[in-house]
């Protein structure tokens, strides 16, 4: 007789959790759960699987619980089921080693059948067990980014404060050393026995250049002949404040240019016309 899943309200194939372990270790907050499975095979499944009456199966089982002297090493734990008279009835779950010892008094043809759906079962408890593995390792390779995450946040921060340490030096260099071929209104006017009030009067005059919010600039067609530039310098006040001061300087070109002013008495167009060649390969 075949039995029927619905009619006995009994499973296929039972897959019972014997074990699930969970170990928290507090410190990193980090949760493993190892979830280990053992299967299980019911009398009822053995009857329909091999064709044989479940009456049957379960005398196969009593005679071979009284032939074993030991036991205590196979489980053949017996249960009941509600069977399709609506009354509660006995059965057994059988291991992996209950079958085969069971199957041992079948023929080779039924032997075949309970080893095949063993495998069945195994193969679905190791995909179950690759998850529960898939987890842990998602858990781990989760702290082990965070732990990762943590140590370059104070990586950057360490290097951020040793930019800011720096900052002062870093500005030193690009306002002194960018200025190694560059000359200020100053030391160009001490070259021609002038200050730089002086020479920025005489320049305003020519209308070489004029004066906006403090900063003395180039005008037209001389802010194109690549005679100066323009330097940043960044202070801090007594008060802690940090401030900018923007200036013209001039390049090598810019100071021979008012040198031949000097020399010329500040006719601007002898002064172009004898460094003329210089001027056309600037324009």
């Amino acid at each position: 007789m075949s039995w029927s899943r619905n009619t006995h309200g009994v499973l296929l194939w039972k897959l019972e959790q014997h074990v699930a372990q969970f170990f928290i270790v507090q410190n990193s907050e980090v949760m493993t759960g190892l979830l280990e499975v053992k299967n299980t095979m019911s009398s009822l499944q053995i009857a329909e699987l091999t064709g044989k009456a479940h009456s049957n199966v379960m005398r196969d089982i009593r005679n071979i619980l009284e032939q074993l002297e030991d036991r205590g090493a196979f489980n053949f734990e017996l249960t009941s089921y509600i069977d399709k008279s609506n009354r509660e009835s006995p059965c057994y779950q059988l291991t992996k080693k209950d079958c085969l010892l069971l199957a041992s008094g079948y023929d080779a043809n039924l032997r075949a059948k309970i080893i095949n759906r063993w495998e069945e079962l195994e193969t679905r408890e190791l995909s179950r067990k690759e998850l529960a593995l898939m987890v842990i390792q998602a858990e781990e390779e989760k702290e082990r980014l965070l732990l990762e995450n943590n140590h370059l946040s104070e990586t950057v921060n360490l290097q951020t404060e040793e930019l800011q340490k720096a900052a002062p030096k870093v500005n030193y260099y690009d306002t002194h050393l960018q200025s190694v071929n560059t000359l200020t209104t100053t030391q160009v006017a001490k070259e021609i026995g002038m200050n730089a009030e002086k020479l920025n009067s005489k320049l305003k005059e020519l209308g070489i250049q004029y004066k906006q919010s403090d900063q003395w600039l180039l005008k037209a067609p001389y802010d194109r002949w690549g005679m100066h530039d323009v330097r940043t310098n960044i202070f801090t006040s007594e008060r802690g404040n940090t401030h900018t001061n923007t200036y013209t300087v001039w390049t090598q070109r810019g100071r021979r240019f008012i040198i031949a002013l000097y020399e010329n008495d500040w006719d601007v167009k002898k002064a172009i016309k004898q460094i003329k060649g210089e001027m056309n390969s600037a324009a």
